[in-house]
């Protein structure tokens, strides 16, 4: 079921290989992660990137252009997921390596484990995703977060984090609460 897909998406890539240096980009069928990035173990090989957002990175089926221009066709199977610094292709002279876009967040630095229980409490009930690292809770950049942790007195910050995968940077619900 898998492959079928693919073979149709390739298919229809075929007219659409394209000259890069000499060297023609054939469309990439991508079924799996060979393994993680070491620049170490990059040496001597030309590292291609694949730019992913958080929401791309769990989806099984996708096709993007690398920043070379090569087009990917990602099948993977149930419970497989692409995440920062994967590699996606390695031939020996050439690998395809994931990498994951930094996205603005708040970063959110509640003074004790009270407030920091009712700020989570208090996204949440906004239903909104937000992760604890240490001492900051990060949230998705939304004004009604930062209004929600001025008027908590938890000081906050808008920066770009990598964010693992499995954060979600919106909430999928539509139910909404106005503040």
């Amino acid at each position: 079921a898998y492959g079928a897909a693919v073979l149709s998406v390739l298919a229809g890539c075929r007219d659409s290989e394209e000259e890069k240096g000499g060297e023609t980009l054939k469309p990439l069928a991508v079924t799996g992660v060979i393994g993680a990035y070491d620049p170490v173990g990059a040496v001597g090989k030309t590292t291609d990137w694949v730019d992913i957002d958080i929401d791309l990175c769990e989806k099984l089926r996708w096709k993007k252009e690398t920043v070379n221009g090569r087009l990917l066709v990602v099948d993977l199977p149930r419970f497989s997921h692409i995440g920062h610094h994967d590699i996606l292709y390695d031939d020996g002279r050439h690998q395809i390596v994931a990498r994951m876009l930094p996205l603005p967040v708040w970063v959110m630095e509640p003074s004790d484990m009270e407030s920091m229980g009712s700020l989570c409490y208090h996204i949440g009930n906004l239903h909104q995703p937000c992760r604890v690292e240490g001492p900051c809770v990060m949230a998705p950049a939304d004004p009604s977060l930062e209004a929600l942790a001025l008027s908590l007195g938890v000081p906050c910050r808008q920066e770009e984090r990598i964010l693992p995968r499995g954060f979600s940077t919106r909430s999928r619900s539509a139910h909404r609460h106005d503040l």
